[in-house]
């Protein structure tokens, strides 16, 4: 199943760009940072892949299913320990390792070979076979990808779930931007890929404002720079406002059907650029909601924009087709997890001389222990800390420069006749729905932001990108809720990977293998 939205009959451009030396590489590949672990590194010499290839596995729990004498055990082939005991009414002739795929059979014949030379070649056997997910027969009768349970276990379930996320923790990746009208630059890579990035999130979520004409050649440029571990689960657009949710590829068939909604704050205008556009689903028994806003402008409308927030949480309607004890009418009350970003347009009341003076004296990132500037005269915090908007949401320290307004292709801050004081429009907020035991403390893990940061590299609008990622944790889930069955965009996936490979045969010099993601 696909996305029916098609890209138009002219051929999207091709974007190459000359590979620089000692830089991640362009959208070619994503460049693995070598782990200082000891103990990966003697448990996996000459196998390059991350620290969780697909969320699955641990070195050293593979390496404890290779017996001392170098055999493999026939039910570590599988890498599903927990089926085991899931599947105990099973009579002895009929167990899972008795009646699956056994690696150790590549192996027979092979006995001139060293036993170190085995156990080498036994462990990356393992670790290829979690890398490829091998699934049992008996457990594939198990379970339906369309409609959940068919028997023992359900899809959404806690075996499944910890199969996929065994300490229950999942990642998400929030970037904001606003476009300027103008397509992509040619180098993504610091916005998508960003340096402080070990391993590629499992959910990324790309909101941006005044976007380029050609959203699908924004979707397959995304696609391009991410590579294949991921696909473009949903997108959503309202006007010039955008949002694209990319999910593991692997992690398409514990979803629920997504949903999105749109308002404009601006009805009247025929052309929609303030705003919001949202998409919700949900993730094994944990839902998630993104929205992206482009709200009133100009220094002195706070009010408007307060005004803007009240309408759009009063005015989605999310989600209709979720299971949903009580449904509020404020849409942020209604997901475990809410993330709303977008050019909200809050400015410093400082004056400009003062601002351009204490950046010209500041040093960046902002150290923890020293006051943020002139933060303190931010209008978004101002409207966070009285209430006024924005209720139970938070926002991270922030410690990157303003990211608001530049002239384009450059560095400066605005130089035009009408001279914007530097500002903070661009932002993430995250919010969590906390519930509590009957002992007063929290049941969910809380929502944790681990960066938050902005990229000076791209110039090519005159607002700097903004990223977040964020560590949530899941909970097992019921097969009750509208599958999405494998939805993605074909389409978009096919054209990023086709152009990914063009750039491949540029690289004269690089390596055309891809690590495994």
């Amino acid at each position: 199943m696909e996305n029916t939205r098609s890209p138009k009959q002219n051929k999207p451009k091709k974007l190459v760009s000359k590979l620089l030396p000692n830089k991640i590489p362009n959208k070619v590949g994503i460049a693995q940072p070598k782990s200082t672990s000891t103990s990966q590194v003697d448990n996996c010499k000459n196998f390059v892949t991350s620290d969780r290839p697909l969320s699955i596995g641990n070195y050293k729990m593979l390496e404890n299913e290779i017996e001392s004498n170098g055999q493999i055990r026939r039910s570590s082939s599988i890498s599903e320990g927990n089926f085991l005991k899931e599947t105990a009414g099973l009579d002895n002739n009929n167990k899972l390792h008795d009646r699956s795929v056994s690696i150790d059979n590549v192996f027979r014949g092979n006995s001139a070979k060293s036993n170190s030379s085995m156990d080498s070649l036994a462990r990356k056997a393992l670790m290829a076979a979690q890398v490829l997910h091998l699934i049992p027969t008996v457990k594939a009768r198990q379970r339906n990808y369309l409609q959940g349970r068919v028997a023992a276990n359900p899809l959404l379930g806690t075996v499944e779930l910890e199969r996929n996320f065994p300490t229950r923790d999942v990642t998400i990746f929030v970037g904001t931007w606003n476009m300027n009208g103008r397509g992509p630059p040619s180098e993504l890579n610091d916005f998508v890929l960003p340096v402080g990035l070990e391993n590629v999130p499992d959910v990324l979520a790309f909101g941006t404002q005044e976007s380029c004409s050609e959203r699908y050649e924004w979707e397959v440029c995304l696609q391009e720079t991410i590579g294949p571990s991921h696909v473009l689960f949903h997108s959503h657009s309202l006007g010039t406002l955008h949002l694209a949710i990319f999910l593991r590829r692997d992690l398409i068939w514990y979803c629920s059907m997504p949903e999105d909604a749109s308002l404009s704050v601006r009805p009247g205008t025929a052309f929609k650029t303030k705003g919001a556009v949202a998409v919700c689903f949900m993730l094994f028994g944990t839902s998630f909601l993104f929205v992206t806003a482009h709200l009133t402008a100009h220094q002195e409308k706070v009010k408007e924009r307060v005004s803007d927030i009240t309408k759009i949480v009063n005015s989605l309607d999310l989600p209709r087709a979720l299971p949903l004890k009580t449904k509020n009418k404020d849409v942020t009350q209604n997901f475990d997890y809410v993330f709303w970003s977008g050019d909200l347009n809050f400015r410093l009341t400082t004056p400009r001389t003062k601002v351009l003076e204490w950046l010209s004296k500041t040093s960046f990132p902002l150290p923890a222990h020293l006051p943020h500037g002139y933060l303190h005269n931010d209008q978004l915090c101002s409207v966070l800390s009285d209430g006024a908007a924005f209720k139970g949401f938070l926002e991270a320290n922030i410690t990157f420069p303003p990211t608001y307004k530049y002239d384009p292709g450059t560095q400066t801050f605005d130089t035009s006749s009408k001279q914007r004081t530097p500002a903070y429009t661009d932002r993430i907020l995250y919010k969590q729905r906390a519930t509590r035991r009957l002992s007063g403390q929290l049941e969910t893990v809380p929502l944790q932001c681990l960066i938050y940061d902005s990229v000076p590299s791209i110039t090519t609008s005159d607002h700097k990108p903004v990223w977040g990622v964020f560590r949530g944790h899941l909970r097992p889930g019921l097969d009750t809720i509208p599958l999405a069955a494998g939805l993605f965009n074909r389409e978009v996936y096919m054209e990023g990977l086709r152009r990914r490979a063009t750039l491949l045969s540029f690289d004269r010099n690089g390596s055309a293998v891809c690590s495994i993601q």
